[in-house]
């Protein structure tokens, strides 16, 4: 394998181009830094979704060295969105490649493993659009890393398919689950009384999706599978005997690995893993022909008509659309299908309620009333699908922190 260095692999590229750089556990962090360093007067525009840790360009576009956009707002970058530094691109997960294609791609940066005896290298972690970037780009660079599992699925590119390999000097991301607390574990107390037996469960990132996960193991629902990220939890279900590994399809289906080396060690070479581009594993019709597949998302805030906002807080983007609401189609269109959205029923500080009369102008409905069976906080679950708009308020109402339960009743009589 011949490798070259960062700096000489990214003169490759035009100005003006648009570059386009993995994601989660598969950033290509050495390229990226590199890149915020030699980023001057080239015109560049780098895109990416969730990045973890870091970003290590963000002086080249707090300069105006450098352009970036991203379809996930993480905490790094906030504030740049808030003030134009950076842009946003609202897109569903499954829309990805379409995204990808109307923008165009001038070049890849993907994090791989070494080329094995056949030439073909692995994304390892990380299939949502780096296999369709790589496809679109007329330049693609490598960072390698001997370290990423080799996993099953679409993964596999030949290594002759790279402009550059460059040897990675930065250890893989990794992403550690949120920290359980009283509420989270009360939610995922209150969803697990929801779930069907023999589920495939869809969730989303925070305390709440992931101790739905790992208080699995003693509910006697019988063997589960997963679409969606893939979590460290996970490799304890297995270990426990409750994945449902061992069949022709995977027990867990994904477009990411979101955790430590002790995930990666359970993906690396594991048939029971399949990760797939999000045109695959996002798709509401592959995922709707699920029987009794669950979506669990969190949110900002719902209404009391069942409006879920999951992006913005005070009219500033903190998240993205991600896969939520491809999730949550392909929830309804399974049969047995649930969709679940969970939230503690007030901001950390106590003094607002996450239960909101109204989603406002400085938010927005990333999942519509129309779309959502269940509402769940510590306070229990209030049931949406089939009741009138007085019933889902009411059911709202009784789920909302007590302190908010009068306000939220006066501005809902004003709302009648």
């Amino acid at each position: 394998m011949r490798t070259t260095d960062a700096a000489e692999a990214l003169a490759a590229i035009a100005p003006g181009s648009h570059i386009v750089a993995g994601p989660g556990c598969g950033a290509p962090i050495g390229l990226l830094g590199a890149l915020g360093k030699v980023a001057s007067d080239e015109g560049w525009t780098l895109s990416s979704g969730l990045l973890l840790g870091d970003y290590p360009f963000l002086d080249a576009v707090r300069e105006g060295r450098l352009n970036y956009r991203t379809w996930h707002v993480m905490g790094p970058i906030r504030a740049l969105v808030a003030d134009g530094t950076a842009s946003y691109v609202p897109v569903r997960a499954s829309r990805l490649v379409n995204s990808l294609a109307a923008r165009g791609v001038d070049a890849a940066l993907v994090r791989v493993t070494p080329p094995d005896r056949h030439g073909y290298c692995s994304l390892g972690p990380s299939a949502s659009y780096s296999l369709d970037a790589l496809g679109f780009a007329r330049v693609r660079i490598g960072e390698v890393d001997p370290d990423l599992p080799w996993t099953h699925g679409r993964t596999a590119v030949p290594a002759s398919l790279f402009d550059a390999l460059v040897e990675s000097a930065e250890p893989t991301p990794s992403y550690h689950s949120s920290t359980a607390d009283a509420t989270s574990r009360r939610i995922a107390d209150h969803i697990l009384g929801l779930l069907p037996s023999e589920p495939t469960l869809q969730i989303g990132i925070g305390a709440i999706p992931e101790s739905v996960v790992s208080s699995l193991g003693g509910t006697g629902l019988g063997r589960v599978r997963f679409a969606g990220m893939a979590t460290d939890d996970m490799v304890d279900l297995s270990e426990a005997g409750v994945l449902d590994t061992g069949g022709d399809e995977p027990a867990i289906l994904a477009p990411e690995l979101m955790g430590s080396a002790r995930l990666m060690d359970f993906a690396d070479r594991n048939p029971d893993v399949a990760l797939f581009p999000s045109s695959y594993s996002h798709n509401p019709a592959v995922l709707g022909g699920i029987e009794r597949f669950v979506s669990i998302n969190t949110a900002i805030e719902v209404d009391l008509s069942g409006q879920v906002n999951s992006e913005m807080v005070k009219g500033r983007q903190v998240s993205g659309i991600g896969g939520s609401l491809d999730f949550v189609e392909a929830a309804t269109r399974s049969p047995g299908g649930l969709r679940v959205i969970a939230l503690p029923s007030t901001t950390p500080d106590g003094k607002h309620s996450r239960i909101v009369s109204a989603i406002g102008p400085n938010g927005t409905v990333t999942i519509p009333r129309s779309m959502v069976d269940t509402v769940v906080t510590e306070y229990g679950v209030a049931r949406l699908e089939g009741r009138t708009h007085r019933e889902r308020i009411d059911a709202l109402i009784a789920i909302a922190h007590p302190d908010h339960r009068d306000a939220l009743t006066a501005q809902a009589g004003v709302a009648r």
